[in-house]
């Protein structure tokens, strides 16, 4: 019996993704603020491995501060997190009304009117999950959301369940545990005309990445969106969902660019976009360290 409760308890486990949705429907709003005060700092004590991944990216994006401050630092982004993954809980339960304001907002109009498939690259920041719903709304086309399941197999199945109280006809999700499977569902979505979102900050096991360095060091990020790029000719379109306050989002959308082939050296034209992406990547990162839920350590290689 121990056995079985073990792992719903366990950081990943199930029992927290249960517990918050259990607490979004019964905690009264003004209490909100001072329950994610006391979770935010159990959670950085109890999640060893997640709290040794953030602080050591805060290292590299704060270096030379001490390891004081940087342990500060790391409670900020576990609170935020917090607070984000609430947020889009109650949309969820409630579809809770969300304020937003944007920056870019030429490039986003942009994006809204192209009329061809479109990738949007984004990051672990902010609220991604949030973003998209509302987006596939709005621009009244399909949006299709790639990310990676979950650890734990019972909070995937959680998770699975909780989208679809959102789904409709212009939202889909895509698992990238098939990396050939999922380039040419991708594919297939781009000729359809369909906006693709990918998480361009993390790599996974069984997914195609390029080297590259972040934050001076040494790394890996997919190669996937720059491949698509240059396999259709759709524009990259950069965008970050950044909380701002208390439902209150802003929406980032920086210069979008392609990936084209030039010539036979198709590394070199995907070490050109992901340059681009980078600095994009590094520059939002550092003005918002504390929404980047990279709960794992920038690697060399894959773990």
């Amino acid at each position: 019996m121990l056995a079985a409760i073990l792992p719903r308890v366990t950081v990943s486990g199930v029992f927290w993704r249960q517990l918050l949705q259990w607490g979004v429907v019964r905690i009264p709003y003004f209490i909100e603020p001072i329950v994610h005060v006391g979770w935010s700092l159990f959670f950085l004590l109890l999640a060893r491995s997640q709290r040794t991944g953030v602080l050591n990216n805060l290292n590299l994006i704060h270096a030379g501060s001490s390891p004081f401050r940087n342990f500060f630092r790391g409670y900020f982004v576990f609170w935020n997190f917090a607070w984000s993954i609430t947020e889009r809980e109650r949309f969820r339960e409630a579809r809770g009304l969300v304020d937003w304001e944007f920056e870019g907002i030429e490039q986003l109009d942009r994006l809204v009117k192209n009329e061809q498939g479109a990738i949007v690259l984004t990051a672990h920041m902010g609220n991604y999950d949030l973003g998209a719903y509302l987006f596939a709304e709005k621009m009244k086309r399909q949006l299709r959301m790639v990310r990676a399941p979950e650890r734990d197999p019972a909070t995937d199945q959680f998770e699975y369940a909780e989208r679809a109280k959102v789904a409709s006809e212009n939202f889909a999700v895509g698992y990238n545990t098939d990396s050939d499977g999922l380039a040419f569902e991708l594919l297939e979505a781009i000729q359809s005309r369909q906006i693709v979102a990918i998480q361009g900050d993390r790599v996974t096991a069984g997914i195609s990445t390029f080297p590259t360095t972040l934050f001076g060091r040494n790394s890996q990020l997919p190669s996937g969106p720059f491949a698509l790029s240059m396999a259709t000719g759709v524009w990259i379109y950069p965008l970050f969902v950044i909380r701002v306050g208390r439902r209150r989002y802003r929406v980032i959308t920086e210069e979008p660019f392609q990936c084209l082939r030039t010539g036979r050296d198709r590394d070199r034209d995907i070490a050109r976009a992901m340059e681009r992406w980078r600095i994009i990547l590094e520059r939002v990162i550092r003005a918002h360290w504390k929404q980047w839920f990279m709960f794992e350590p920038i690697r060399e290689t894959l773990p």
